[in-house]
This record gives structure tokens, C-alpha cells and sequence, in this order.
């Protein structure tokens, strides 16, 4: 079942950006194309999830002109309604991209962020890089024109003014160029030309795109739009982006309501899980939905039947344990990487037994046709994971950061035990501290409250 990569990442690169003063992820694999599975290890504070925030902030940042519309109505919505001045400048600041990107600055530093992510579609490489500081201040996006690669468009500010360069084949006809000018000179700097082209693409007609764009610019907007990011922290909270594929299986696979005419997404949905969860769980002989029709609405919610007790017993699906509940959140989001497109999860292990997490990843190593990409502090993956799919965050005293792959280990021989290695310290990103002495602490848990002895 090995097919095609379709739509991946092949390199991050990131300066200035949250705890990364500067550092490289490169994912490629010279001949053999960019690598289809990644984990990221680390100690806890070393950038994992700041890692996979920079690729939650470039989705966020090409959604941002799309939304500025809705944003508008949400604050019409609130004056009428009388809401305080100061609560919906507060609201208003936590979706604005430029206040995100504000919190995705590294911290006391006046340089610009800088980054430049590398990806591949469909057997084409490019780049796009972005830097900002209060506002975003260059954008260049390099990529296939057609017939060869080269800069489909580059635009930067100095001195308040903008300049901008597009490639002779991204527009078909200079009205639309034009307009598209006119766009930067209002919005740009707010909001980035990616976002621009979203929201025009968006709103015009698929004949009116077709006829005037250079179809290739839009293929990392197609990738961004069908990738699957969720993030264990982000600077506005947790949150995961749900993919447009894989297409056939529900959004929220426990409980939810859908049209009557998309009851075989609600079966499809069924089967996968069935399918899943009887393999994996020698207790669990069945899964189903209980689905009630009202209408054109059927509304469904998960059970299991389950052994329990020599007998075998329906119950609620949302009574079984928070790590088996945790299973359908992750498998939900793996299943985009079958279908040709990237998944990046951040904590993966969070709550599930190592030794399951390690089957469920290494038995869809061989059917990945898209990416997946992981953090993790899960060291039993490292026994059965080749050794240039692993990365680690190594932190010095200074609090620098380097980004190595295994198989720069000269050390690493098919004789050694890679989990061992690591946890012995030999590739760095394990803590490493004294015994903790709690002397000084349990004496202040035993001192007076209102400060005497």
C-alpha cells in the first residue's frame, strides 16, 4: 500500500521565534524524498510544543483576512448589545493574528521573527518564509511555476513603504494584479498576501481563478487547509485543527449530530472504529452508535460492549477511562496521514500507555502516504523507529538550542539500543539534576501561618 507522498514538510526553520533563539527541524532524506514519520523527544521547557506552534501560527496566519469579516459582525454584535468597551477590545485582541504573533515572539528580544517553512507537494519543492515583529514586515513564497521553480512573489517594508515582486506567470491579466496591489497597500503588514489569496480565492468563482492565477500558488493554501495540528499548548489555549481529510469519517467520532443524507459518513465512522478498537482492546467486542432520527437530523452517540465480569455489557462510551477516551481524539487525527496529507500532533503519549502507543504508530508506518509528525516523551517507540525519523531538542547551559536526528550519532550501531542511549543522556534532551532536596521546603510547610514559630 506504499503510495506517493503527497503533502509534507521539509524543513522548519525558526529564529526569534518563542524559545528558539535559532534552529533547524530538516525532515529530508536526500533521494528517498521527505521523511514520512517524525517524533521530536525532549526534556519538558525544551520547544517541543513551541515547535508545533509554529505551524498552528502559519495556519492561523492565512485564515486571518478570511475572518476579519466575521470578527467585524461578532463586534457589531457586541456594541448593540452594550458590551463594555474594554471586554470587546480584549476579545477582539485574542483572535487578531497580529496579537498572536505578538505572544510568538521570543521573549525581551527587539529583533525580527524569522520563519522559513520548506514543504513538497505532489513532488514539488518550495519555501515560504515570513518575519514579523508588531506587524509582519517580508513575505516570499518560492515555489514551481510551471515549467521550473522560482519566486512567485517577495514583499517587504522599510521606511513605511512597501515593495512587492511577483513572478511574470502568477497573474493572467494586470486588472487583477492591480487589485491585488491595491489589497497590500490597504491590508498587508495586518495580515499576510497568503491570506490575501485565501480570502480572494474564497470569494471568487473557481472559473474567475482558474482564468487569472498561476494554479500553483494555491497548492500550500490546499495543504494548509487539509493539515491536522493540535496543539497541547498554544499561546490561546489547546486546540486542534480538524482536516478536511480524510473526508468519509466525522469530525467528533463520540457524540454529535449530522444530516440524515450523511448517515454513511456515520457508518464509515462505525466500521473504522469497530475495526480499531477490537484489535486493540481484548475486552471490547463491539462499538456501535445509537442513532436517533428527528427529521432530516440523526442525532449518535458511541457505546461499547464490553466484557466485564464474564459477562458482556453495553455502556456509554463516555464512561470508559480517559486514556481509551483520549484514543478517539488521536486516532481521528492520524487517519489524515493515510490520505496523503500532514498530521502533526503535539504530546501524543499524553495519557496512553507506552506499549499501545507503540503498536498503534508502528503498525501505520507502512500505509503513511502523507506525513505524521509527533512529539513525544515515549521511549519504547525508539526500539522499533529508524533512527532518521528521530529528533532531538538539544538545550546547552546558555539555553541554545540544536535540532539533531539520530543518525548523526556516529555511535548508533545496529548492535546498540537507541532507548537506552537515550536515556543514558548520549543524544541530550533528558533532565538531568541532583537529588531534590525538600528540607527547606517541608520546614516552611511546618512554620507558622501568620509568620511566627
Amino acid at each position: 500500500m506504499n503510495r506517493e507522498v503527497n503533502e509534507v514538510f521539509t524543513y522548519i526553520k525558526l529564529r526569534n521565534f518563542m524559545s528558539f533563539n535559532e534552529a533547524v527541524f530538516d525532515f529530508r532524506n536526500g533521494k528517498k524524498g521527505p521523511k514520512k514519520f517524525v517524533s521530536i523527544y525532549g526534556e519538558n521547557g525544551s520547544g517541543k510544543s513551541n515547535f508545533v506552534q509554529s505551524i498552528d501560527f502559519l495556519i492561523k496566519s492565512v485564515v486571518s483576512f478570511g475572518v476579519l469579516g466575521e470578527t467585524e459582525k461578532i463586534r457589531e454584535v457586541m456594541n448593540q448589545k452594550k458590551f463594555p468597551d474594554k471586554l470587546i477590545h480584549l476579545i477582539m485582541e485574542d483572535v487578531s493574528v497580529l496579537s498572536l504573533a505578538k505572544r510568538c515572539r521570543m521573549a525581551e528580544c527587539e529583533d525580527e521573527t524569522c520563519i522559513e517553512y520548506g514543504f513538497s507537494v505532489n513532488g514539488h519543492d518550495g519555501y515560504y518564509i515570513l518575519h514579523f515583529a508588531e506587524r509582519f514586515v517580508y513575505e516570499k513564497l518560492y515555489y514551481f511555476t510551471g515549467k521550473q521553480r522560482g519566486v512567485l512573489f517577495e514583499i517587504s517594508v522599510k521606511d513605511g513603504k512597501i515593495s512587492h515582486q511577483f513572478s511574470s506567470k502568477l497573474f493572467d491579466h494586470k486588472k487583477v494584479e492591480m487589485e491585488l496591489i491595491d489589497e497590500i497597500t490597504k491590508f498587508w503588514g495586518k495580515h499576510t498576501f497568503l491570506s490575501i489569496l485565501a480570502k480572494e480565492r474564497k470569494e471568487k468563482n473557481e472559473q474567475y481563478i482558474d482564468e487569472n492565477y498561476l494554479p500553483y500558488v494555491f497548492d500550500i493554501l490546499d495543504m494548509l487547509r487539509e493539515i491536522t495540528v493540535h496543539c497541547k499548548k498554544s499561546p490561546i489555549g489547546g486546540i486542534e485543527i480538524t482536516a478536511k481529510k480524510p473526508v468519509n469519517v466525522l469530525e467528533n467520532l463520540e457524540s454529535g449530530r449530522v444530516e440524515r443524507s450523511e448517515e454513511y459518513i456515520l457508518d464509515s465512522s462505525e466500521r473504522i472504529i469497530r475495526e480499531f478498537f477490537t484489535q486493540t482492546y481484548a475486552d471490547i467486542k463491539d462499538i456501535f452508535y445509537e442513532k436517533k432520527y428527528e427529521d432530516k437530523i440523526i442525532t449518535y452517540k458511541l457505546f461499547v460492549k464490553k466484557m466485564i465480569g464474564g459477562k458482556i455489557r453495553t455502556i456509554d462510551f463516555a464512561r470508559e477511562s480517559a486514556g481509551t477516551q483520549r484514543i478517539v481524539e488521536i486516532i481521528r487525527a492520524l487517519l489524515g496521514a493515510f490520505c496523503g496529507v500532514t498530521v502533526v500532533y503535539d504530546e501524543i503519549d499524553d495519557g496512553i500507555h507506552d506499549l499501545l502507543l507503540k503498536i498503534i504508530l508502528d503498525s501505520m508506518m507502512d500505509d503513511i502516504t502523507g506525513q505524521l509528525i509527533i512529539t513525544t516523551h515515549n521511549t519504547y517507540l525508539l526500539e522499533s523507529s529508524d533512527i532518521k525519523s528521530v529528533y532531538v531538542i538539544h538545550v546547552d547551559y546558555q539555553g541554545n538550542k540544536e535540532i539533531r536526528c539520530l543518525d548523526q550519532y556516529p555511535r548508533i550501531q545496529n548492535s546498540n539500543n537507541p532507548r537506552n542511549m537515550y536515556l543514558k543522556g548520549l543524544f541530550g534532551g533528558v533532565p538531568f539534576v541532583d537529588m531534590i532536596d525538600y528540607d527547606m521546603i517541608i520546614q516552611e510547610l511546618g512554620s507558622d501561618v501568620e509568620g511566627g514559630e
